[in-house]
């Protein structure tokens, strides 16, 4: 399922430096194919924060909302947005009933990242305690985004950040990048989602979804998670 990696060593040396790593063309290009097309036909759940809290809804409680209580919805999540805490986009969560209910492909690059994947972050992050990577696909559309944050909650567990990206042909200027930020909340660099790229940071990261635009001509999809260890 994974393509061969590069050199071990050079990549940890890589990693070592920043706590971050981009690596391109991580599977096979057959299951890079198929995934993709089977991340498309995923029954997504809308995500987003309002309320001040992170909430859940399916497409049909959204389709069940009339205009107006669909505006007063749109209302919060930008008001929270605009305070610096929000996100709005589609998810699909690998476990339970819905890990049970997806294409096989998507099942084994899961079991894929729990097994040799996860061997191979062990090595580039010289974190040889990792035990464990869940797994959510994301599909970012026109006006989905996610805003400025840290991954970094000691109690889950979580240590190596990951967006692994299906989005084909993607222009910078549609949005829909990875922002890392200082410390201090200045922008530094942003990585465009490259078909079949992975991502790696550290959690302690600050980084972003900036904004989709509205002439995105696709969605940005992507199996996002982390590697956690005990």
């Amino acid at each position: 399922m994974l393509a061969p990696m590069q050199n071990p060593d050079e990549l940890a040396t890589r990693y070592a430096a920043d706590h971050r790593l981009r690596l391109d063309n991580v599977l096979s290009v057959d299951v890079a194919e198929k995934v993709h097309a089977s991340v498309a036909a995923l029954p997504f759940d809308l995500i987003f924060h309002a309320g001040g809290s992170g909430r859940v809804a399916a497409a049909d409680e959204l389709a069940r909302l009339s205009p107006a209580q669909r505006t007063q919805l749109s209302d919060e999540v930008a008001r929270q947005a605009a305070k610096g805490v929000g996100f709005l986009y589609a998810g699909y969560r690998m476990e339970g009933e819905r890990l049970q209910a997806a294409p096989d492909v998507l099942r084994d690059l899961l079991a894929s990242m729990n097994g040799e994947l996860l061997e191979r972050v062990r090595e580039i992050t010289g974190i040889k305690t990792l035990v464990q990577a869940d797994g959510q696909y994301t599909r970012y559309e026109a006006g989905h985004f996610l805003t400025r944050h840290s991954d970094a909650i000691a109690a889950e567990h979580r240590r190596v950040a990951y967006v692994l990206n299906f989005s084909k042909a993607w222009h910078p200027d549609w949005g829909g990048l990875l922002q890392f930020y200082s410390p201090e909340g200045e922008p530094r660099d942003a990585w465009t989602p490259r078909f079949n790229s992975l991502a790696l940071f550290d959690v302690r990261h600050i980084h972003a979804v900036t904004y989709v635009a509205p002439f995105a001509p696709s969605p940005r999809l992507a199996l996002t998670g982390w590697f956690r260890d005990a």
